[in-house]
């Protein structure tokens, strides 16, 4: 019940139309419950007395009631399924919504296809119920009660008598629902397992052919799917269990009402209209038993599946923006780290450990060191995808904690090691850094970016569709694409991290010259294992598990002959074996 009391929220906006709705659905059932009266009366009074008179009136109202039940339950199903479709609209844009606010370090920990699932089939299984479940809820049990209620008022003893088989009924039902509970929650799970496994190998399916695994993914697919079979099968067991043994019990509500009905018409206690009104209502009565077990089965599965969206929806946002947070206003871009102690996990391994660093603006700074000294991670910081432990981070004085967002990221422009780009045109992967750029802005930054050349050469230029993550283009065309885009966004800092190492040979020489134009008047963070590439900066930073072991320019860290002049010496000799060793 939590998850459909959080569920129901999202219906307050809706609270006018939903009591148009159910004021609909009280009108539809009492017009649906009300002919077996009719022919109560039809029986006890117009055929028993022989009132001919009456027969037409009688007639004339069982076609009023009718056409009443008609028009008010399309007006119900039109007003509560049109409510039911808005509910799902917000809610699936919500969880869309925190998605987006969440930061990086949720999506290391998940698996893109489980998140996919959650966005898609799980609230699916909600809206499956909304829509559907809670108007055919709603009205079996206004059903049921409405007849509970006109079995006792024609006679009480064989009402209660009829209604015992019922109550059973409900007992059985909370149990099923104690034990299917886990059932489907598991199977939620092994659903998102199954969309994740898909989606990370469509993603690898170049690795996957190119070691010629098809066959091994294969079978680990089998396996995964078959742990998402066993918890539906063990979920089938259940309901074919339960439900022919409820609809077995409900029936003996039908045996009763027959048996003991004429056993009271014989004893002079009950009438034939009597009974043939408990007959015409038999189906408003064991029906809804039917299906209320059904819907109920359908209520599981979107328990199951509203737990799983509501895990998203209180993932905690660590990367907020304050109350009192201010946009930054245009920077000069002067970055300096006050004593910056960070660690991806409470408890984990610090990343860096009281580091002191400053990048006065306008300069050239480099960032060296082995992988995994936490090149990325300093620029994750400067983007602030992350905050650190203690300790800040400051552009031009501004504690970026105390800055928006937003304002922070439009003047800090990031061009990493693999490019990114959307299925769409050539035009609108460069627009996504500013969404108002004119056209001649788009081919202004794509001839900064030595693009323009290759683009027009495209099947459609600018407007060519691109594939998926920029497939039909090469290493370097896409690379060049993200240069243009830095160039669009025009951001006062520039964060390169290993921006020309994924790219092939001959496009190196050409991205690098549009770096190099790219990072004039602009404030420069280089991450690289290329030392050559960074011999012109102004300060070069060198670091070594978490801590700045030595800063200074390329020839001051030489002469030192401290770390750095190592790694260049021992990438210099590599450089030479390379070379003599090619033909």
């Amino acid at each position: 019940m939590p998850v459909f009391v959080r569920l129901l929220r999202y219906l307050r906006p809706y609270r006018a139309a939903l009591i148009v709705g159910f004021a609909c659905l009280l009108v539809d059932v009492g017009a649906e419950l009300m002919p077996g009266l009719v022919w109560k009366f039809i029986v006890d009074t117009v055929i028993a007395r022989r009132m001919v008179r009456l027969l037409v009136p009688a007639v004339g109202v069982l076609l009023v009631l009718q056409a009443a039940d008609a028009f008010f339950s399309a007006t119900r199903t039109r007003i509560l399924e049109g409510v039911g479709q808005r509910f799902v609209f917000d809610l699936r844009n919500d969880l869309y919504d925190k998605l987006m606010r969440l930061p990086l370090s949720y999506f290391s920990d998940a698996r893109t296809g489980d998140l996919m699932s959650r966005v898609g089939s799980d609230v699916d299984a909600v809206q499956e119920v909304v829509i559907r479940g809670t108007d055919s809820v709603f009205a079996n049990l206004l059903r049921l009660l409405g007849v509970a209620i006109i079995f006792c008022s024609l006679n009480v003893a064989l009402g209660l008598a009829t209604l015992i088989p019922i109550l059973v009924v409900g007992v059985l039902l909370r149990l099923f629902n104690a034990r299917v509970k886990g059932v489907y929650r598991a199977a939620r799970a092994h659903l998102g397992m199954v969309n994740a496994k898909v989606q990370d190998d469509l993603s690898g399916i170049r690795v996957i052919k190119g070691f010629a695994r098809e066959a091994d993914e294969a079978r680990d697919f089998r396996a995964v799917a078959r742990r998402y079979l066993d918890e539906n099968l063990a979920a089938i067991r259940l309901r074919s269990l339960f439900f022919p043994f409820a609809r077995w019990l409900a029936s003996f509500g039908n045996a009763i009402m027959i048996g003991f009905g004429a056993y009271l018409i014989l004893q002079g206690r009950f009438t034939l209209g009597g009974l043939v009104a408990y007959r015409s209502y038999g189906r408003y009565f064991f029906g809804p038993i039917d299906d209320l077990t059904q819907i109920n089965d359908t209520i599981q599965r979107a328990n199951a599946a509203g737990a799983r969206i509501f895990e998203v929806m209180d993932a905690p946002e660590t990367i907020r923006d304050a109350p009192e947070a201010v946009d930054l206003p245009p920077v000069g871009g002067d970055i300096r780290l006050r004593d910056l102690t960070f660690r991806y996990r409470p408890g984990g391994s610090a990343v860096f450990e009281s580091l002191d660093l400053h990048v006065p603006a306008g300069k050239v700074a480099a960032v060296v060191g082995e992988s995994g000294a936490g090149k990325s991670t300093l620029f994750s910081l400067i983007e602030r995808f992350h905050d650190p432990e203690r300790g800040g981070v400051e552009i031009d004085g501004w504690d970026l904690r105390t800055v928006r967002q937003g304002s922070l990221r439009r003047q800090v422009v990031s061009v990493p090691q693999e490019t990114f780009l959307f299925p769409t045109t050539v035009a609108e992967n460069i627009r996504y850094a500013r969404p108002d750029a004119a056209q001649a802005e788009i081919e202004s930054a794509a001839r900064s970016a030595n693009a323009h050349g290759f683009i027009t050469d495209l099947p459609d230029g600018y407007q060519t569709v691109i594939g998926e993550r920029g497939i039909k283009l090469s290493g370097g065309q896409r690379q060049r694409l993200a240069v243009a885009r830095a160039f669009l966004a025009d951001g006062r800092i520039l964060l390169l991290d290993e921006a020309t190492s994924a790219v092939e040979p001959e496009s190196e020489q050409v991205i690098q010259e549009a770096i190099e134009r790219l990072m004039r008047g602009r404030t420069t963070l280089i991450a690289t294992h290329r030392l050559s590439t960074i011999r012109g900066a102004d300060v070069i930073f060198v670091i070594d598990h978490g801590r700045l072991v030595e800063q200074g320019t390329h020839p001051e860290l030489m002469a030192a002959g401290g770390r750095y002049a190592r790694m260049v010496r021992q990438q210099a000799g590599l450089e030479r074996a390379l070379t003599a060793g090619s033909p």
